[in-house]
């Protein structure tokens, strides 16, 4: 995880006056400019030598950071705290962790005993993408997400009912109503419901931190763990009022809720309880749910694209007004807390607060969508208990799609 402990890190001890040979420290690169970085991941670290070129000792005694916090020292351990003899190095490592979109900097300024003023620029882009799935398994992507394969053509027992990405923009699941689990990229394979008799169809998915685990959720709302996610509870023995349709992990993954068609919420292990519509009259049901990064709120979605807002979720919009060609099924949020976004049927995609809009899959080529999900996960700096994911990307991650195109794989 990246050095959060060390950001900031600007205390600097009485500097004494300079002596008759001044020190003079250097760095190995004044400007580092990062790729760019899906929010909720970190790229790093990239080293910066700095040297003693004087002949006398100096020692570095505390760093200034100005700009938009979301470069960090990659280790508290190795930050040059030192005395350095004439011609003696050390090495600072840095990471980008983006708390928001577009392009970020930032300035670190090296205090030292001679007053060397030493400064390091750096800079990065936060980016962000999504997806859109089909109950064929055809996979729409836009912004940066990376395409990593699709079930294009396959034989599929029962259809796909939604995407479930690994939060590194390096791959993702798709899960069928039967529990069978498709892997793609970076996402590992750690069991499925697929050979099991199910007492109601599986509706939704949702991933633990780090890859290492995943739940399935059945329309009664079975629950099924897989990996590292461990079992909280479930309404498998209850009797709903509607059926489950969707869910939602807590950021430490110890909890998760699940989500009715009424709107109707059940919260498991340290999942807070924020409000619900349950007891509402709602213009059409409930079709799927989306939590803030730091796990203290959620949004709900109806068909209309009607959005309620509980705990800190802010709203930001809705299409509940607005004559829809096919009805919303899906709802993703942005990492940073500041939007959402919401997919039709027909694979209109709608946009709100801080989401960026890159496009629709629209078309006669495009099957019937069932879900939608955003690349990344919660930032470090929207107080996430999840820890960025460590990524480190070349150019040309996209499989030859631009950055902002929307592409329906094998179309």
């Amino acid at each position: 995880m990246v050095g959060a402990a060390s950001v900031g890190l600007a205390v600097a001890a009485p500097a004494p006056e300079a002596s008759a040979a001044t020190p003079a420290l250097t760095a190995s690169h004044t400007h580092l400019a990062f790729h760019d970085v899906t929010l909720g991941t970190y790229a790093g670290p990239t080293d910066v030598t700095v040297t003693n070129t004087s002949s006398s000792s100096d020692k570095v005694t505390g760093y200034r950071f100005s700009g938009d916090d979301d470069f960090f020292f990659d280790s508290a351990q190795d930050q040059c705290f030192q005395v350095l003899a004439p011609g003696a190095s050390c090495t600072l490592a840095f990471d980008f962790a983006p708390g928001a979109l577009g392009t970020r900097t930032e300035t670190v300024n090296v205090v030292d005993t001679a007053h060397s003023g030493l400064s390091i620029s750096m800079t990065g882009l936060g980016t962000i993408g999504y997806y859109e799935v089909t109950s064929a398994g055809d996979i729409l992507t836009a912004g940066d997400a990376g395409y990593y394969g699709n079930l294009s053509g396959s034989s599929l027992n029962e259809p796909i009912v939604g995407l479930t990405p690994t939060g590194d923009n390096g791959g993702y699941w798709l899960v069928a109503s039967d529990g069978g689990i498709f892997t793609f990229g970076d996402a590992p394979f750690l069991g499925s419901a697929g050979g099991i008799a199910l007492n109601k169809p599986i509706v939704g998915m949702a991933a633990t931190a780090g890859r290492g685990g995943y739940w399935l959720v059945a329309s009664d709302g079975g629950i099924f763990s897989y990996g590292d996610a461990g079992f909280y509870g479930s309404t498998g023995a209850l009797n709903l009022n509607k059926p489950i349709v969707g869910m939602g992990a807590t950021p430490d993954d110890r909890g998760y809720w699940l989500v009715a068609s009424d709107g109707g919420i059940f919260a498991f292990g340290d999942a807070g309880f924020y409000g619900s519509t349950g007891t509402l009259h709602l213009n059409k049901p409930i079709v799927g749910m989306a939590s803030t990064p730091d796990g203290r709120g959620y949004w709900l979605v109806a068909s209309d694209g009607g959005v309620f807002a509980f705990g800190d979720a802010k709203f930001y919009g809705s299409t509940g007004n607005i004559t829809l060609n096919q009805p919303i099924v899906g709802m993703a949020a942005m990492p940073d807390g500041g939007g959402y976004w919401f997919t039709a049927a027909d694979g209109g995609l709608f946009s709100f607060g801080s989401a960026p809009f890159y496009g629709s899959g629209t078309g006669p080529h495009v099957g019937v969508v069932v879900g939608m999900a955003t690349d990344g996960d919660g930032t470090f700096q929207s107080g996430t208990h999840r820890p960025a994911v460590r990524v480190a990307r070349p150019d040309g991650l996209h499989s030859g799609v631009a950055p902002g195109t929307p592409h329906f794989a094998g179309s």
